[in-house]
């Protein structure tokens, strides 16, 4: 049963992540040329803008695919909240980083 329930997990994440990439690509895409779209999606998460990604999903998936408001708003929840704890470890431990030592003789 926990092999059913591991494999149902697995299947679960891989067709939220393909929709939620796609809702991204397919909002990039109405506002600019489709080369230019996977260009910005790349450099987005190159240059680690990670909070436009869950804006560029809910717009793909409110404008383009014509979702209520509040369904393409639970699209983009979860990756939200991963950003979120992401950025608050990332400033928490730098707040909890110990002073830095004077190095030399």
């Amino acid at each position: 049963m926990r092999e059913v329930i591991s494999i149902l997990a697995i299947v679960i994440a891989f067709v939220y992540f393909v929709t939620f990439g796609s809702a991204v690509i397919m909002g990039l895409e109405r506002e600019m040329h489709w080369a230019l779209a996977l260009g910005a999606f790349a450099a987005i998460i190159l240059v680690r803008l990670w909070p436009l990604l869950p804006l560029a999903a809910w717009y793909g998936a409110d404008t383009v695919w014509g979702w209520p408001w509040w369904i393409a708003i639970g699209l983009a929840v979860p990756v939200t909240i991963y950003i979120l704890s992401h950025y608050w470890t990332r400033i928490s431990d730098w707040f909890h980083r110990p002073a830095r030592q004077q190095q030399g003789a």
